[in-house]
């Protein structure tokens, strides 16, 4: 045993392929399992509460009819029951938190998980909570997967792999969708940071689910969905302005979703009451639409055969976000996939009358609009359109379905975010000031634009003509040139690019100036905007430079920030990371080779009062300063430092360069020959 649990460690960080695959599939079946037991103990948890609803029924005969509050309060109590043994995590939404434990905490998720989602969101499904079993069967998943990277004792990346694997494996399972599920391990769960190799084991996870769980079930699904139906190519049209109703309606039933979490977190009542009185509310909604109880599949299987109103369908999804958002607010452990594929359904069922009345004689089947409705509220509310597309296709296995699922869903993405860029799952985490970007993106976001911009440009005279911009521009290495007026304010910018024409026209020569010429609408940045902002800026007008400009005086220009001192201050960083302690991305950097030193030393004496410009450290001892500790903000941070900045007493500076460079500087700060290198530079 010890033999073979010693051969996998070695084998699987290492990276072998074979041994990742093995893995992989390993995770896989065990996340079908995961799977089989969930279900079944949903079953067994919905066959004790409706056996508990009879018998209240039997015992109160006015009752019938109305037990639905009483079974959810007494599966509140169930479920405060269940609280008392595991305290953490078993009540409320807790998808969230399990985005951070993979993309923030390495990947270790608590093996308690695996009883605790069973337990808690069996029964908030058995009782008849408005709550999905999507969230909580990727959180059993991805702790069976993080069990397996524990006891194999692998890094980071590789635990993060095994947890998206045990994740998209219980989906998988559940749907019978593999690449639906490998998608939603890539957009949702890793937050789109997924390499190829990867990208292969977690579709060698789904897949060995997939097949383990139809040799257990058959080809049976979750959802039956009938074959697509696109009547004309004209409902395309349709379509299109279904995709821009939903994605406003997906950002109205995301922040509703989360102002009920964060107000009902703030009601100054216990647990309990809370959880047994949000319940009993969900119960007396579902004596009016007993559809809304639990995580309502059959109704979204009526939905998509065409067998429901469309009136009655856009009540269904009116409520449906009102008893979700109470379920989850007040306490019920469960997930909200399933709640978003039943508004999403029963969306576009009833948006099929809009379409009848445009087009009358060219609209397909209302289960054909459920069907894409239901995808396209999936992908406007979780930004994952890859994810939704994907399973409409797998659900139908009709190649109709594709150009409606395209536009729908991608136009449905675009309306959600620029309304609102956080998706349902991470809104919360956005407004309590947790990022789920890779370490290395937030160290973008860390720096400043006054760290890495450049001071020195060559502007040029609003009325200046033609061939003074052409000697300028001849006179200088840079692409961008600010054009500024008499009064030294920024009027614009111009590019080599913008002066091509001129040159093939001599008769403009003597009548365009710079101030015809220059672009007025150049984004600008200011010394306290982040590299990450900035740099977002370029790309989205396409531009290389940026002018850096006073925050108080707009049009005063301070310098320009390029495409490479971005680059150039984002790599010191990654490497000042190595070095400085709780630096994002530190724990994710390469071990430095041999040759090459990084170290952290104290300002000596000789260097008081003197800028890294001045001692210039790269050309006089072949060594680079990378950051500089001050002592003048709390904590004592390092950051990365301007050329012209002075060092002071009690500060710190991280060096790096080749070991025997930074041995040479070791040692000369401990005797004469810095004092005397430097006395003799500076004569």
């Amino acid at each position: 045993m010890l033999l073979a649990m010693s051969r996998e460690r070695h084998l699987t960080p290492r990276g072998s392929t074979t041994g990742l695959a093995v893995v992989a599939a390993l995770i896989g079946l065990l996340g079908a399992v995961g799977n089989l037991v969930f279900r079944e103990a949903i079953a067994i948890s919905g066959r004790v509460f409706e056996t508990l609803g009879t018998w209240l029924i039997h015992v109160v005969p006015v009752l019938s009819g109305y037990e639905a509050p009483f079974v959810l309060a007494t599966g509140g109590v169930a479920l405060l029951v269940v609280a008392r043994f595991f305290p953490e995590h078993t009540l409320g939404y807790g998808f969230p938190r399990f985005l951070e434990m993979v993309n923030l905490e390495g990947g270790r998720v608590k093996k308690r998980w695996m009883v605790v989602k069973t337990l808690g969101a069996a029964i908030s499904l058995g009782c008849g909570a408005s709550v999905g079993r999507e969230g909580p069967i990727a959180q059993i998943g991805g702790s069976i997967g993080s069990a397996v990277a524990q006891l194999l004792r692998v890094p980071t990346d590789r635990a993060k792999l095994f947890v998206a694997c045990g994740a998209a494996a219980g989906l998988a399972a559940t749907f019978g969708a593999p690449i639906a599920s490998v998608m939603f391990a890539q957009e949702i769960l890793l937050q789109g940071e997924l390499q190829l190799v990867h990208f292969s084991m977690i579709v060698i996870a789904t897949t060995t689910s997939v097949v383990a769980s139809r040799a257990t079930f058959g080809a049976d699904t979750v959802f039956h969905a009938r074959t697509f139906v696109l009547a004309s190519y004209w409902e395309l049209l349709t379509y299109t302005l279904m995709g821009l109703v939903l994605g406003v309606v997906a950002v109205g039933y995301t922040r509703l979703f989360h102002v009920v979490l964060e107000r009902a977190g703030r009601l100054r009542l216990g647990t309990a009451t809370k959880l047994i009185g949000g319940l009993t509310l969900v119960g007396i909604l579902g004596i009016a639409l007993p559809e809304n109880l639990s995580d309502g599949y059959p109704t979204i299987d009526a939905a998509l055969a065409g067998r429901l109103q469309g009136t009655h369908m856009g009540l269904l999804a009116l409520a449906k976000m009102g008893a979700s958002a109470l379920s989850l607010g007040c306490g019920a452990p469960g997930g909200v996939f399933g709640p978003i594929f039943f508004i999403g359904a029963m969306s576009g069922g009833a948006f099929r009358a809009l379409s009848t009345l445009l087009l009358p004689g060219l609209t397909g089947p209302r289960g054909s609009y459920a069907l894409i409705g239901l995808g396209t509220f999936l992908a406007a509310c979780t930004h994952a359109p890859l994810t939704a597309i994907f399973l409409l296709f797998e659900m139908t296995g009709s190649y109709e379905i594709a150009l409606p699922a395209l536009i729908t869903s991608i136009l449905a993405v675009m309306v959600a975010s620029s309304i609102e860029p956080e998706s349902i799952d991470t809104l919360g985490l956005a407004r309590a000031g947790t990022s789920l970007r890779p370490p290395r993106e937030q160290i973008m976001d860390l720096i400043p634009v006054s760290a890495a911009f450049h001071q020195t440009f060559d502007p040029i005279p609003a009325s200046a003509h033609v061939a003074e911009i052409l000697h300028a521009i001849g006179e200088s290495r840079a692409t961008s040139f600010p054009v500024l007026d008499a009064e030294e304010r920024l009027l614009g910018t111009i590019s080599v690019h913008d002066i091509r024409g001129l040159l093939l026209d001599p008769a403009a020569n003597d009548v365009v100036i710079a101030a015809d010429l220059c672009d007025r609408n150049v984004p600008t940045v200011t010394l306290d905007t982040s590299l990450g902002k900035a740099l977002g800026r370029m790309e989205a007008d396409d531009v290389e430079e940026i002018p850096v400009v006073d925050a108080a005086e707009p049009r005063r220009i301070l310098g320009l920030l390029s495409r490479g001192d971005v680059i150039r201050a984002y790599n010191r960083a990654l490497l000042t990371a190595r070095t400085v302690p709780g630096t994002p991305g530190a724990d994710e950097l390469p071990q430095w080779s041999k040759a090459y030193r990084v170290t952290t030393l104290a300002v000596p004496p000789e260097w008081l009062g003197r800028s890294l410009r001045e001692l210039d450290c790269r050309a006089r001892f072949g060594v680079s300063v990378l950051a500089v500790q001050t002592d003048d903000k709390p904590g004592r941070t390092f950051e990365v430092p301007d050329p012209d900045q002075v060092l002071h007493d009690g500060e710190s500076m991280v060096i790096a360069g080749p070991a025997a460079a930074v041995r040479r500087l070791e040692r000369s700060l401990g005797g004469g020959l810095l004092a005397h290198t430097l006395g003799r530079e500076r004569a």
